[in-house]
């Protein structure tokens, strides 16, 4: 992937290039059969692939990828204590939007847009 040796080339930290760069790059697929699906009103799809794709990507990779060195993996102090508690946070956040009517509304996907930005300006600020 060029842009992650051209971002490691800029002193940019494997932290920061995961939870960015390689993040949206794995998500891309996703986000563009999710975005088509829903205008072909198969939102069903839609769901069943963000979802599936979640927690295939959280349990079956994040597990694999613990398994491998024989003493797993060590976090850092940013990850502990902000990475991990804000995506917990935004997994909470979406439960009263997932059982209210079942429906997203566009205020609140656009505060989802707005708090994934603010994080990305976040991690762009303090851990570059």
């Amino acid at each position: 992937m060029a842009w992650v040796g051209i971002a490691r080339g800029f002193g940019v930290s494997d932290a920061l290039i995961g939870l960015t760069v390689v993040a949206i790059g794995t998500s891309a697929p996703e986000l563009v059969t999710t975005i088509v699906s829903t205008v072909r009103g198969e939102r069903d799809i839609a769901v069943g692939n963000l979802l599936g794709s979640s927690v295939y990507n959280i349990l079956l990779i994040l597990g694999i990828t613990c398994l491998v060195p024989a003493n797993g993996l060590e976090l850092t102090h940013n990850l502990v204590w902000i990475d991990i508690p804000l995506m917990v946070a935004a997994s909470l956040a979406c439960i009263p939007i997932f059982i209210s009517g079942r429906q997203v509304r566009r205020g609140a996907a656009a505060a989802m847009v707005t708090a994934y930005l603010g994080y990305l300006v976040f991690l762009l600020t303090t851990q570059s």
